[in-house]
């Protein structure tokens, strides 16, 4: 069914964020990270801070972006207390999870359209099958993979095909990128946020079981899912890539220091 695989993708971009943010800032300072994703950095911390605050929290200090002398950033700059210490942080969580959600279908809305049409084809490309089938056999799993590295192979054409003279393109691609990366709140306690995305997930189930309505609703969406996994894969990949040339040139060079991480 269309909202069970709408869950799978969901929950598989909230996984590829988490990995794209944590190698970034595992190779140069989180602040720089924040700075550099200052668009999706301001709505996640906004939206987390609000959440705390609706939740009963006290928010002791806020500062949206760490600054030079504060450090490595790579504690939240935000200290706030949560009233519920379990679900205080979940409902937070979730909120950032929505609101980079919702800025996402806003910035498509507004200036998604050249980038779009061109990435219309994508939206059979990330499982003609559908995620919601069972894996049963290997050739269904290797089937699926195959259909991640195309849509890896194709994105990286389609970016190629922009036209990026049209101020909208860059400003597409740049917020969304921002945007994806940034859409689960990784500073935070990594095991709210994976229990924010189990609750969205069940609640997107409980209603597409209830409204028989709901995958004209979704339905819509899928194109723009499907962008934000494939620029997602990118990021992930060109990423992997150049941590791993780091790490080689630092073997080569005879270096006994360990990658940055958190």
């Amino acid at each position: 069914m269309v909202y069970v695989e709408f869950t799978v993708w969901l929950l598989l971009i909230v996984f590829c964020s988490i990995g794209v943010y944590r190698l970034w800032t595992g190779m140069v300072r989180p602040a720089w990270v924040n700075w550099v994703l200052l668009p999706g950095t301001l709505v996640s911390e906004m939206a987390y801070i609000f959440g705390c605050l609706i939740t009963g929290g006290e928010i002791r200090h806020a500062k949206l972006l760490s600054g030079s002398g504060d450090g490595d950033g790579a504690e939240p700059a935000t200290e706030a207390a949560p009233r519920w210490k379990l679900l205080g942080p979940v409902v937070a969580s979730l909120l950032a999870i929505l609101a980079c959600g919702a800025a996402i279908a806003l910035a498509d809305r507004l200036l998604g359209e050249p980038v779009m049409d061109e990435f219309g084809f994508t939206r059979a490309l990330a499982d003609p099958a559908g995620p919601s089938r069972a894996l049963t056999r290997w050739q269904t799993l290797w089937s699926r993979l195959d259909n991640q590295l195309r849509l890896l192979r194709r994105t990286c054409e389609t970016f190629g095909r922009l036209d990026w003279s049209n101020w909208r393109v860059p400003l597409f691609v740049y917020l969304a990128a921002c945007l994806s990366v940034r859409l689960a709140p990784v500073r935070r306690d990594l095991r709210a946020t994976l229990a924010a995305a189990g609750i969205l997930a069940a609640l997107i189930v409980a209603v597409g079981a209830v409204s028989r309505r709901f995958e004209q609703i979704v339905e819509p969406v899928r194109p723009i899912l499907t962008y934000v996994w494939g620029t997602l894969l990118l990021l992930l990949a060109v990423s992997l890539l150049i941590r791993g040339v780091v790490g080689f040139v630092r073997i080569l060079r005879g270096g006994t220091e360990a990658p940055r991480g958190r």
